[in-house]
């Protein structure tokens, strides 16, 4: 199996000014490719430290990959600083170079020296097309080793890759080998019991087995590294098998799926519509799950009560209940559930009452408490917890809580 490594370049990135989504992008493509990426690394604008880290990359790597630094700029030093890493040198692509003068002349630009930088190509490699820009990729292939540098702006980057990339690439593994993933999703059980219930499971190193921590959730990520696509996926479906007998219904989902989204498609199947009446999460929930396609099917409205005159005439809570327990009490938050299933005539209700923070709080009733609780035909359910984090992360863990809590309840119907 080919071991890749991905260097990307720019000071900006490392400032922070850029989000580096194209490396991600590559990884993902490596992988279907059966293609170990075994480090990324971001270097900035200098000459001596790019040079050291493409040395080390291709000491371990067969396959070094640069992004950015291909432009005419003074900046842009990857063109020549990954040629002297192969111990190549530059020459001009005359063809190249009579691109570049014809495109900026039919624009009426001069044709600076600068720009004709692009057109030169390592003796021992090639120009990779590039023909949403003036940049073009570049590839050497030199004792073993190969060297693939690409633009950084995203609308030229994921052509190249999509296009000379992927299928160079495939004819050198003789289209044999991917490396696959699934993501499984995981609400109302943290990692550190998700991990003690599958622990076992995450001792093989084929297919693997590995934890990530979300807001609100945890992720499971199953991969496997086959020689097909086919192979790798069937042993990835026997061990995400395995997972969700162990987890139960606490895996809510699959990939891209979020849990509003698992909700709504819960209450799709059962013909079962929803209200909500929030106070600390202001809307929160509600927007969560409008998100979501086809989520009018379902989700009847909702009421943001902040104040308790909002809870008392929107919600129908009690004055007196809220003078005996607070506004932030599993009373009050179990009225505003079965409030919101009576204003809008709702299958269920949900109810949301808490303190954000940063303020607000008090010994007895400290930020981060939130009440939340689901109304029914049968009854209310409802539950506590506090959270830490800032406003928004106590506001989102809330949102996060209420929709398990939900699914959950609903789960409970045969669909």
């Amino acid at each position: 199996m080919l071991s890749a490594e991905v260097l990307s370049v720019g000071t900006e990135l490392l400032l922070g000014q850029i989000v580096d989504t194209d490396a991600a992008y590559l990884a993902k493509a490596l992988s279907e490719l059966g293609i170990a990426v075994y480090r990324r690394t971001t270097v900035g604008d200098n000459p001596e430290r790019l040079l050291t880290a493409l040395k080390h990359a291709l000491e371990e790597a067969d396959i070094v990959f640069t992004i950015g630094g291909l432009g005419p700029t003074m900046d842009d030093i990857t063109r020549d600083i990954l040629t002297d890493s192969f111990g190549d040198t530059l020459q001009i692509d005359e063809n190249i170079a009579k691109w570049l003068r014809e495109f900026f002349s039919s624009r009426g630009m001069a044709v600076l020296e600068s720009n004709m930088r692009q057109a030169m190509v390592p003796v021992h490699g090639r120009a990779l097309s590039n023909p949403n820009g003036t940049a073009p990729g570049l590839l050497i292939e030199k004792d073993g080793k190969i060297g693939i540098a690409l633009p950084g702006p995203p609308n030229e980057f994921i052509p190249m890759v999509d296009n000379e990339v992927v299928p160079y690439l495939r004819a050198k593994t003789g289209n044999v080998g991917t490396i696959r993933s699934l993501m499984l999703r995981v609400a109302g059980v943290g990692e550190s019991a998700a991990e003690d219930k599958i622990k076992d499971l995450m001792l093989d190193s084929n297919p693997t087995v590995a934890p990530y921590a979300k807001v609100g959730e945890v992720h499971l990520r199953v991969t496997a590294k086959c020689d097909t696509a086919e192979e790798a996926e069937r042993m990835i479906a026997e061990r995400a098998e395995l997972v969700r007998a162990r987890l139960g219904v606490a895996v809510y989902g699959e990939n891209d799926t979020t849990l509003e989204a698992a909700v709504v498609t819960e209450l799709t199947k059962r013909s079962r519509t929803l209200a909500t009446a929030e106070s600390c999460t202001g809307g929160l929930l509600g927007q969560r799950i409008t998100d979501v396609p086809g989520s009018s099917a379902v989700y009847l409205g909702g009421t943001i009560v902040y104040s308790n005159a909002a809870k008392t005439d929107l919600a129908y809570v009690p004055p007196e209940l809220i003078r005996e327990h607070g506004a932030v009490s599993g009373e009050v938050a179990a009225a505003l559930a079965q409030g919101a299933r009576r204003r809008f005539g709702a299958d269920y209700g949900i109810g949301i009452t808490g303190i954000a923070g940063p303020d607000g709080g008090s010994e007895e009733k400290p930020v981060g408490l939130v009440h939340i609780a689901v109304a029914d035909a049968s009854g209310v359910k409802a539950d506590y917890t506090t959270f830490i984090g800032s406003r928004q992360i106590v506001r989102h863990r809330a949102s996060q809580m209420a929709l398990n809590m939900l699914r959950l309840q609903v789960l409970k119907e045969k669909s």
